[in-house]
């Protein structure tokens, strides 16, 4: 990136730091948080991120700026970044992050944040929420790419012991769940009620008022027969009962959707004039208000025809989730639960673990589809050289096969006929092969328990794939820190 040689950036004088004795766990901590700012420096990938951040400020601006506000912005895009990529190796929230920056010596180094004078300017939890918001998905994408190629490159630019190959890969897909509660039908009439109950809750407070009932009253009425189709669903004649209770709840919820319409009307015509909210906060509220208006008839139609008259729905006609959207059905067969509801994410790994190429879909995707995606990706896109591709039965498919063959590349994929997968297995290649595959589910482990937290928060597929990617990134550089360098080979050498 062409860009990156115009930042000039000298980091502050700090202090350094304490050396802590008889603790392993921290020191190890530390050289690997140490390790990761050698690669990035390295790579010049900050400088290529503060860039872009540069450049996303100059066209705020619209006009030039003075040497002094440029080294301003540089110095708050290496923070913003670093903030970024804390946030994910720390898998802490945004206060919490706030707060470590503050109160950790090592993190204030790592994120650019100390001086000699001891005097800190920690950014707040909403700076970090901004500074994560920052950066687009195919930035982050490109910066993976980049990082990708410094590790594979003859020059050996990280200087590690050996650099990598991408030759053999493997791949693998895996759900990433998305954080809510079993899609129950009459819960969803509840959870619109309850926040359209809460926003006329909070306009209420700020001045906004009309006539009706308090909302804790309706709240109050939604728990009771809430409770009650629990109850009725543990008992054997339980149909009957939920019936009932579902026409008292649909009728509530009827009239909870009045008022949460007349409201909405109301906070777009005189919300300024009688609240004292802003008008940024009058658009945040009214979308979440109208996003409930909206989905409530839906709600009620799914229950009524599940409940009340028995029909099923498809997969991709139902309602999962009065929050998420675009989250699936997801049929894996796991032993851990036999359906999922997220995100299939598709992953290729090379032979010492490093992510080369992945895709989160928005929609739902057979493995087959997924894995000549990622071929013509791999080759054609990225230009890999690929010795090997390798996957476990599901993968498998005679298209691939055919798209392998005419690259040039050596098919991995377990064959879903037993047959010819006894005759592959007499194959010493393929047998080696698919023994290391075994490994790439602990690397999807790792990717979704141990960077991520088992589960996507974000509510939004945007934001769910740009925390995929920094997932990702996160997780190359957390490999790369913990690979053998040049200088401790040759020490080792000399020794």
């Amino acid at each position: 990136m062409k860009t990156k040689e115009t930042i000039a950036y000298q980091p502050s004088l700090v202090n350094p730091l304490p050396e802590i004795l008889n603790n392993k766990d921290y020191n190890d901590y530390r050289n690997l948080l140490e390790s990761i700012d050698e690669i990035l420096k390295k790579s010049n990938i900050d400088l290529e991120f503060t860039a872009e951040y540069l450049e996303q400020k100059e066209k705020i601006r619209q006009k030039p700026l003075s040497s002094k506000q440029r080294a301003k912005i540089i110095r708050e895009g290496i923070v913003a970044f670093r903030c970024s990529l804390a946030k994910i190796l720390t898998k802490k929230s945004y206060r919490e992050l706030s707060v470590a920056l503050a109160d950790s010596l090592l993190l204030q180094r790592f994120c650019h944040l100390s001086s000699l004078d001891g005097v800190l300017n920690v950014p707040s939890k909403s700076s970090i929420e901004r500074y994560c918001k920052s950066f687009k998905k195919s930035s982050v994408d490109e910066k993976i790419r980049s990082l990708i190629k410094c590790a594979t490159s003859s020059d050996n630019v990280l200087e590690l012991e050996m650099p990598l190959e991408v030759g053999d890969v493997f791949i693998d897909s895996t759900c990433i769940k998305a954080n809510i509660h079993f899609p129950v039908d009459w819960l969803l009439i509840k959870d619109c009620s309850y926040s359209i109950l809460q926003v006329i809750a909070v306009l209420r407070k700020h001045g906004l008022i009309h006539r009706m009932r308090g909302p804790e009253i309706f709240m109050s009425k939604l728990t009771a027969l809430c409770m009650s189709m629990s109850s009725e669903t543990k008992k054997r004649s339980g149909k009957v009962g939920q019936r009932k209770i579902l026409r008292k709840l649909n009728k509530l919820a009827r009239v909870i959707l009045k008022h949460g319409i007349r409201y909405a009307n109301l906070l777009q015509e005189i919300g300024l004039e009688v609240t004292d909210l802003s008008e940024d906060e009058i658009k945040f509220i009214a979308l979440r208000l109208n996003k409930m208006i909206t989905l409530m008839p839906s709600a009620i139609e799914q229950a009524s025809l599940r409940i009340l008259k028995g029909e099923y729905l498809k997969n991709d006609e139902k309602i999962l989730s009065a929050y998420h959207d675009d989250i699936n059905v997801i049929k894996r067969g796991k032993a851990g639960g036999v359906v999922e509801f997220g995100n299939t994410l598709f992953i290729a790994e090379q032979e010492n673990g490093l992510i080369i190429d992945w895709k989160l879909y928005k929609d739902n995707v057979k493995d087959p589809q997924a894995t000549k995606e990622s071929i013509k990706r791999m080759v054609d896109d990225f230009e890999y050289e690929l010795d090997s591709l390798n996957s476990d039965r599901g993968c498998q498919s005679k298209m691939n096969d055919r798209l392998l063959k005419k690259y040039g590349i050596y098919s991995g994929l377990c064959p879903r006929n037993p047959h010819e997968y006894n005759k592959k297995l007499k194959d010493e290649r393929f047998r080696k092969l698919q023994k290391r595959r075994g490994q790439t589910e602990a690397r999807i482990g790792i990717l979704k328990n141990s960077i991520l937290d088992g589960s996507l928060y974000e509510r939004k597929f945007d934001g769910k794939d740009l925390k995929i990617s920094w997932a990702i990134f996160a997780h190359n550089l957390w490999l790369l820190a913990r690979l053998p360098k040049l200088e401790i080979a040759e020490e080792k050498i000399a020794a």
